[in-house]
């Protein structure tokens, strides 16, 4: 919906002073900082029309409005100008990754606190899914009878351990040997591709195949089913307390249950993958309207080509600053596709 002039520079006064103070913004205020010269009646009435067209709530009769999602989507459309992250910062972030070390998982839960430091938000880094990693090795062991452990190595230092019932028991020679000829024949393939042939040579083996590779392909198989399993990192989960919107048990109680159920948040993430570029999600988009509640992400994909990729990103009020949060989200992941680059 076409917004006038007027309407544009009271709705971007008001966001913009929501960002700074987290209170319902009053038409004094507008008057006051928009240099707008309107009556007082004037300036109610262009409130009023906001919020008719959805873009301001009045939380209580006699309190001013705030910004609905709505009025976020717009402003980052055609208002915001995100500013450039500062050198310290910049440095600060990368010095921070560069003492992560070799493993992927101590880069990423790294990555989470950096950014956390930066943006004073909380932070978020998904690990890639296990397909897109590739096979470093494989080993079994006999944990008892009827039950081996599968010990998987993906680049990065991923490690993924499997607990694989088996309808007989192996020797210890039995298991060395399957781990040999999955390695020798896999190792380097991403686990999807390990997995789609797997698969094929399973559908596609005749009685010539020796009976143990047959259940070493069978092994492998039950192992690398699992791998669409993610891991999340979260830094600074104490920056939710810094703002006014969640001081209240109850404010709060959404984002502590989006963290427990780990499927939704991993499902918003995996979204970012789907576009390929940053986004900026509201919850309040979905219907839960302006409340204080409501809770914004504004998350990027890391990683390229047929590497690993994953999404890393921040997690906060729907008024956090973005002028100052997108820059650092998109700086940390091109941080982490560097650092993938250059070691795996």
């Amino acid at each position: 919906m076409q917004l006038t002039a007027r309407e544009q520079q009271v709705l971007t006064t008001i966001i913009e002073q929501y960002i700074l103070n987290a209170h319902p913004v009053g038409s004094r205020i507008v008057s006051r900082e928009s240099a707008l010269a309107l009556s007082p009646a004037s300036m109610r009435n262009t409130m009023a029309d906001l919020t008719d067209k959805g873009y301001l709530e009045q939380p209580h009769t006699s309190a001013g409005r705030v910004p609905t999602p709505r009025a976020f989507r717009h402003y980052l459309a055609t208002v915001l100008a995100p500013r450039d992250l500062p050198d310290e910062a910049r440095q600060a972030i990368r010095t921070s990754m560069d003492r992560a070390g070799m493993e992927l998982p101590d880069m990423l839960r790294q990555a989470s606190q950096a950014l956390s430091s930066c943006a004073k938000q909380v932070a978020m880094t998904m690990a890639p899914s296990g397909f897109d990693v590739r096979w470093r090795s494989i080993d079994f062991v006999s944990v008892r009878s009827g039950l081996v452990m599968a010990v998987l190595v993906l680049d990065g230092g991923v490690v993924q351990n499997r607990m694989l019932a088996v309808a007989e028991d192996f020797t210890r020679d039995n298991l060395i040997r399957f781990s040999n000829y999955l390695n020798h024949h896999f190792a380097g393939l991403t686990l999807s591709g390990a997995r789609t042939q797997i698969l094929r040579e399973l559908d596609g083996a005749g009685q010539h195949m020796d009976r143990l590779y047959r259940q070493a392909l069978t092994l492998a198989s039950a192992t690398v089913d699992s791998g669409e399993e993610r891991d999340l990192f979260v830094g600074g989960a104490g920056h939710l307390l810094d703002h006014p919107e969640f001081k209240e048990a109850g404010t709060v109680r959404e984002l502590l249950d989006l963290f427990d159920e780990r499927s939704r948040l991993l499902e918003l993430l995996d979204r970012t993958i789907e576009a390929g570029e940053m986004k900026i999600t509201f919850s309040g988009e979905t219907g839960e309207g302006g409340s204080p509640s409501a809770y914004s992400v504004v998350s990027s994909p890391y990683g390229e080509g047929g590497g690993p990729r994953g999404v890393v990103g921040v997690i906060g009020p729907l008024r956090m600053d973005y002028a100052k949060v997108v820059p650092a989200v998109d700086f940390t992941a091109q941080v982490l596709t560097e650092l993938i680059r250059n070691r795996y």
